[in-house]
């Protein structure tokens, strides 16, 4: 009874002084600037007594005050009265909207602008398991935004948020830091000017220059993007970096699953490897950290920069095929195509995955898993049964086959050299088997300056070269359709190819097409032996292989076996053997004028050119040579002058520029990114100070309390009016 006559007096008293707000709410309306309808405030309390404020009196009102407003409870030791439009809190002040608590030692309340403006030490905001802490807070109650200033610090579970200002949007469990935004948890640091972190879905999104170090020492960053802190996935937006180890990405946007460790590049992905000293470029990539490969595709490019000089320019090596990939090869030597699926891999993590309904992360693994396999699944299918079972054999065991050359077989060849050849035009044939001691005089005259065969290289060199490639995971490269290579001494095409960087070799499958200066070799296989990536040994096998070289725009020096083998000396041929059916159309031209001099038509069974600055000097026969060198004037209309299987491909050579067309590289941006310091948390570090201080002086408490039951009742009651 005696609560009641205090409410009722209460009443009584605003109604007499004029004032629009009582225990009841009297429902008067009220209209803004803007035409909004303006609900009055509704307050309870136990005592209440006018108080002159300036020129006019107000009314101090005491003792479980409650305030209801937009939905928003406020409760207070006591509140000053100046008006229906404007208010003052004191003492425990509570502001309650739905699930978001507010507490301070004072709030000014605005009813037209439906804010209250909070005033303490030290500012608390709790939502749930979401906590803020800040200097200074304006929370409007129409929307249910907050606004604050002077720093503050935003925890949720691991994850904590600080910045100099911001916004919470309390319907939508969002808070929004800007300017020098600083952000972590148990596996990343993050620094930006710009978070939006949504509570609820525990995914933050950056909309400013962001840079992320994970707890591995990645770094990533871009121009805006996201991270989903229950998927552990980073999606970076808008000219996207990052630097893992020895490796820098960019594109313009990066999906990093780090589950399963996981990353997808796409449009203008780029990736630079100072391991390896490789960039690879292309608009779709993937990379995993688990097994170490890469797959690049749309319109893809590869550059290798390994023995270049300071300026990057000598020695590069410049690829592109329509689909690259690179795996690595497992402490055995052998090379998996099929890796592990993303199923396998979600398996590893199900401690981690078993709280994530969106499967999103193992669909996009198995997707790109599943296309990359299907890529080499129809590369190999369309290769011969001869070829697939090499082609396998040297995938899965990494073996070079060497050809061998016969020792001593000078001893036993017959051979001719081209200035007899040319001597020939004006005298009869010489029975070959008479030319031999003659080969071999000049032989013994020339021993010194002909390069050694391959296999008579000390093989410390090719130990110690493997084994310095050892110091690093040892990886296969495999580039698919319309495979084009370049640089500056040797240039190449094919439909595939395999690079392996455990003994530097290299394969071109099916209509390859090699070239050394003025040469061209077709075959259907090439076998590149290199050392410090210059071809030291080229073997062309399958088909029909053919050597060959432009004299004018109608005719072409061409050899053909069954194999052919060149030898290269600092990238430039010095020997070619020719193995099992070997053949030669061969136009032997004046030194001193160019001028056509005859055309050599020859067979035998294996043959050997030996070369001097691209020019001819010695040609040997082995295995009962046959040929017939025809006046220039005399060459028989029913002789051809190209063999069935020949074509000039000079029109496909390759350069650098074909093969980059439009990719740039980019600078290393390494020394700028580990230059940047890491996030510090200054405001935090404060805020905490400033806690401590408090609590000590004991004038500030760190509070949890709900509004109480009274008010709770009082609200239920205006609620229902």
């Amino acid at each position: 009874m005696k609560r009641f006559f205090v409410i009722s007096l209460f009443v009584a008293l605003c109604s007499l002084v004029g004032g629009g707000e009582d225990a009841f709410a009297q429902q008067r309306k009220r209209v803004n600037a803007e035409g909004k309808e303006l609900t009055p405030v509704d307050i309870k309390s136990k005592r209440t007594r006018p108080v002159p404020v300036g020129d006019t009196t107000g009314y101090a009102l005491t003792g479980d005050v409650v305030l209801y407003h937009n939905g928003a409870v406020i409760t207070c030791d006591s509140v000053v009265r100046y008006s229906e439009r404007e208010m003052t809190c004191f003492g425990n002040v509570i502001i309650k909207k739905d699930d978001t608590y507010i507490y301070g030692d004072r709030a000014e309340y605005s009813r037209d602008a439906g804010e209250a403006r909070v005033y303490s030490p030290l500012i608390k905001v709790r939502n749930e398991d979401a906590t803020l802490y800040t200097y200074n807070l304006v929370f409007n109650t129409a929307e249910n935004i907050g606004r604050f200033y002077g720093g503050g610090t935003f925890s949720n579970g691991t994850n904590l948020m600080e910045s100099e200002r911001g916004y919470f949007y309390a319907d939508l469990d969002e808070m929004v830091g800007v300017e020098n935004v600083q952000m972590k948890n148990e596996t990343y640091q993050m620094k930006s000017d710009s978070v939006n972190y949504n509570s609820e879905s525990e995914i933050a999104k950056y909309f400013t220059r962001s840079v992320t170090w994970k707890e591995d020492g990645e770094i990533l960053s871009s121009d805006d993007g996201e991270y989903h802190n229950k998927e552990q996935r980073y999606i970076f937006r808008n000219n996207a970096y990052v630097l893992s180890g020895e490796r820098e990405m960019w594109a313009d946007t990066v999906d990093y699953h780090e589950m399963v460790q996981f990353i997808e590049l796409k449009h203008n992905a780029q990736i630079r490897d100072e391991e390896y000293k490789s960039i690879v470029f292309g608009n779709y990539g993937n990379y995993s950290n688990q097994t170490g490969d890469t797959f690049l595709t749309q319109n893809p490019a590869y550059i290798s920069y390994a023995d270049s000089d300071n300026n990057g320019t000598n020695d590069t090596v410049y690829m592109r095929s329509d689909s690259m990939y690179v795996y690595l090869i497992d402490s055995l030597g052998y090379c998996t195509l099929t890796r592990p699926d993303s199923a396998t891999l979600a398996a590893e993590q199900a401690a981690k995955l078993k709280a994530i309904e969106d499967k999103r992360i193992a669909d996009s693994v198995a997707v790109a898993k599943a296309e990359r396999d299907r890529f080499v699944a129809d590369s190999l299918s369309a290769v011969a049964e001869k070829q697939r079972k090499e082609l396998l054999d040297s995938l899965f065991t990494l073996r070079a086959s060497f050809v061998a050359v016969e020792g001593d077989d000078s001893l036993t060849m017959v051979a001719q050299r081209v200035d007899f050849m040319i001597d020939s035009l004006q005298n009869p044939p010489v029975d070959s088997v008479a030319m031999t001691q003659q080969m071999v005089d000049s032989l013994v005259r020339d021993s010194v300056a002909l390069p050694l065969d391959s296999l008579a290289m000390p093989t410390d060199s090719l130990a110690a070269d493997t084994v310095a490639k050892k110091k690093s995971a040892d990886r296969i490269m495999l580039g698919l359709r319309n495979v084009k290579v370049y640089r500056n001494d040797f240039q190449g095409i094919c439909d595939s190819m395999l690079m392996f960087s455990a003994d530097s070799t290299s394969q071109l499958h099916r209509n390859s097409v090699m070239w050394n200066e003025l040469n061209q070799i077709t075959s259907e296989r090439a076998d590149v032996y290199t050392r410090n990536q210059k071809p030291y040994k080229v073997i062309f096998t399958e088909g029909k292989p053919i050597m060959s070289s432009e004299i004018d725009t109608t005719r072409y020096n061409q050899v053909a076996g069954k194999t052919i083998e060149a030898l290269f000396e600092d990238g430039v041929m010095y020997r070619t053997d020719i193995n099992g059916n070997a053949q030669t159309y061969y136009y032997m031209v004046d030194d001193a004028d160019g001028a056509l001099m005859g055309f050599l038509v020859a067979e035998s069974a294996d043959m050997t050119f030996f070369i001097e600055d691209n020019t001819v000097e010695g040609i040997m026969y082995r295995g009962n040579p046959v040929y017939t060198i025809y006046p220039m004037t005399k060459i028989p209309a029913d002789q051809p002058q190209r063999m069935p299987d020949f074509v000039w491909h000079a029109a496909d050579r390759p350069s650098a520029e074909i093969i980059m067309g439009d990719w740039v590289i980019n600078p290393s941006e390494r020394k700028r990114y580990e230059m940047i310091k890491r996030p510090l948390f200054p405001i935090t570090y404060s805020i905490g100070r400033q806690k401590e201080f408090l609590l000590e002086r004991g004038g500030w408490a760190d509070r949890t309390d709900d509004i109480s039951d009274l008010a709770k009742e009082f609200i239920e009651r205006v609620k229902d009016r």
